[in-house]
């Protein structure tokens, strides 16, 4: 689960974004904001910096908090680098996100697999395919392992939704990090059958394991991303 300042940050840019704020007006203040989210001001303060940092928000001496001109133009397509909440969510405030299956199957791991997921040899995994869709128009293309022990009662329909959303509500299980490597690559047969790219065109590879509460990876995948689809946001707080 995100840090409390991670959600509500989330939640203010999907309302600049969305255009729920006047972007010639301040943001609401600390005080207002903490009222609203139920937290401190504190929580508030690192919310702001997390969006002054993505660029979408600047502070003025005396004036409060505003919207920087530019913030609507930003890629609606870029991902969280340290954080995964899967397609649905990331995206919910850009359009609607539509899976289409490729491919869902049981099978045992080969000895990466073993390796990336902590599992043994006879251990079963989900092996599934999934082309994401934002309002209809392909967007990545992704290749997921998950083990049949973690995620019992899998199916086509939370494929067809939402994942993580049947592992979180249903399930009770709690993410906590990733582990992710970023890379461009050629395009693959499927890249070029369902990202609809061309031989010439590069692919931004995600390879990323998802972690639970207590550091089980629960999830090792390569998502592939049409390269004029934006990129991925690296924030650092050190």
């Amino acid at each position: 689960m995100a840090a409390k300042y991670i959600t509500i940050a989330r939640e203010i840019k999907k309302r600049i974004i969305s255009q729920q704020y006047p972007a010639s007006e301040p943001l609401p203040d600390q005080f207002a904001l903490a009222g609203e989210f139920n937290t401190s001001r504190m929580t508030i303060q690192q919310a702001m910096r997390q969006l002054i940092v993505e660029g979408l928000v600047y502070t003025r001496q005396g004036l409060g908090t505003f919207i920087r001109k530019n913030a609507l133009q930003l890629s609606q397509w870029d991902l969280p680098g340290s954080d995964y909440f899967g397609a649905t969510k990331t995206w919910e405030n850009v359009g609607t996100v539509t899976s289409r299956i490729i491919k869902f199957e049981l099978r045992f791991p080969d000895e990466k697999e073993q390796a990336s997921l902590l599992i043994d040899a006879d251990a079963p995994v989900y092996d599934f395919i999934r082309l994401r869709l934002l309002d209809g128009e392909p967007v990545s293309l992704e290749f997921t392992l998950m083990p049949v022990q973690l995620v019992p009662g899998l199916n086509k329909s939370h494929l067809e939704s939402s994942v993580f959303r049947y592992v979180q509500e249903t399930l009770g299980l709690t993410l906590m990090g990733s582990y992710r490597v970023v890379r461009a690559l050629k395009p693959n047969d499927k890249d070029r059958e369902y990202l609809q790219c061309s031989e010439t065109d590069p692919v931004l590879e995600v390879e990323q394991v998802i972690y639970l509460d207590d550091g089980t990876p629960l999830e090792y995948a390569h998502c592939h991303y049409r390269y004029d689809h934006g990129g991925i946001i690296m924030v650092n707080h050190g």
